[in-house]
């Protein structure tokens, strides 16, 4: 039996994100197309179908909520899930897997090529990375936020409600308007009934493991846009030398309650975290690869779905993500002089938009839930 949820989470949270981020593929150029932008990019896909499917059902459904969202969101993730393996076959049946075993082959298998300073830095990170995942797992932290984030997904999974119980006394209540637009709580809920565990351990023991390997991911794609122009010799030792100095910085960057070191590994299945330390840098990686090749239509569509997507953490992540975008798009703009750039960016904050003009109308009383 544990055998088979470990199975089953495997699933849900890697091979269908993985084959959710395959219909993006197409639309990135050839050195894009990696395994790691695919991973990223199916999360990003299945947190805004998780707002577009979650938020109406909050809403709209008083009583079974829960049910209701998993009857339409689970159906939605494997039929996006099945298209962009049915499409991933289609292509590489044509062009080889996209180039996953061609471009990139040196970057993921070819340990045995790497020169002494790259093992070095690639082993150190390792260290590092498996040290936070030892400790985020095993020394589980506790902290007052759990009473009401952890107990909204587990009165999803055993009231079937979604935002109308009251975590602090048990009793029904009106939709809390402010937390109700943040879906994260019922991402993890969901987890737990797919895959029959406990909706306290997905939190606490699961997530973990999965997000902060996952935000690994976008701090590597950062180092890599930022140290692409140093000699190719020094790129891959420089990448996790910037790896391991990130990985280091996280442990003792617990200065503070409200640092992002320290929602990362201490609070990472909190909405909060994840807007810190996934959304925002997600933000900056994409204005980085659009610096380099500005008419790459599938970073656009990724900022779009991004910025709707960050609502699935907090409403203020979703503020954030579109006042990033619209600064870094008119400085876009004027580096590269063509006005485009800049409609572009305000373009990729509709969904945003949408989002807080919702969250207005709940919040003053003008839309009735």
């Amino acid at each position: 039996m544990i055998l088979l949820k470990i199975f089953s989470l495997l699933i849900w949270l890697l091979v269908v994100p993985f084959c959710m981020g395959l219909l993006i593929l197409p639309l990135l150029k050839q050195q894009q197309r990696t395994p790691g932008i695919a991973l990223i990019a199916g999360y990003i896909f299945q947190f805004t179908l998780l707002e577009l499917i979650g938020i109406p059902v909050v809403v709209c459904v008083t009583y079974n909520g829960f049910s209701t969202f998993l009857k339409i969101f689970i159906p939605v993730l494997v039929v996006s899930a099945l298209l962009g393996a049915a499409l991933f076959w289609r292509r590489h049946s044509m062009e080889n897997g996209w180039g996953f075993l061609k471009e990139n082959q040196r970057s993921i298998y070819s340990f045995r090529k790497m020169g002494w300073e790259e093992r070095i830095m690639l082993v150190l990170f390792l260290g590092l990375a498996a040290f936070q995942l030892y400790m985020a797992f095993t020394r589980a932290s506790f902290d007052g936020d759990d009473a009401y984030y952890g107990v909204q997904a587990l009165a999803a999974q055993q009231v079937d409600t979604l935002y109308r119980i009251n975590p602090y006394t048990g009793r029904s209540t009106p939709v809390d308007v402010r937390h109700a637009l943040a879906m994260f709580p019922i991402w993890e809920a969901f987890l737990g009934s797919a895959s029959g565990v406990h909706a306290t351990i997905i939190c606490h023991s699961v997530v973990p493991l999965v997000l902060i390997p996952l935000t690994y991911m976008i701090y590597y794609q950062i180092g890599q846009a930022l140290l692409k122009k140093q000699d190719k010799h020094l790129t891959g030792s420089l990448t996790f030398l910037f790896m391991s100095l990130i990985a280091l910085w996280q442990i003792f960057g617990n200065v503070s309650l409200y640092t992002t070191e320290t929602f990362f590994l201490t609070r990472t299945w909190q909405g909060k975290s994840f807007a810190g330390n996934f959304i925002i840098p997600a933000v900056i990686w994409i204005f980085l690869k659009l610096y380099e090749e500005e008419s790459e239509k599938g970073l656009w569509v990724l900022l779009f779905c991004l910025n709707f997507a960050g609502g699935a953490s907090s409403s203020l992540a979703v503020l954030l993500s579109c006042l990033m975008t619209v600064g870094f798009g008119f400085l876009f703009a004027v580096s590269k002089k063509r006005i485009s750039i800049f409609i572009k960016a305000c373009l990729s904050c509709a969904g945003g938009g949408i989002y807080v003009l919702l969250y207005l109308l709940l919040t003053h009383g003008l839309l009735g839930v």
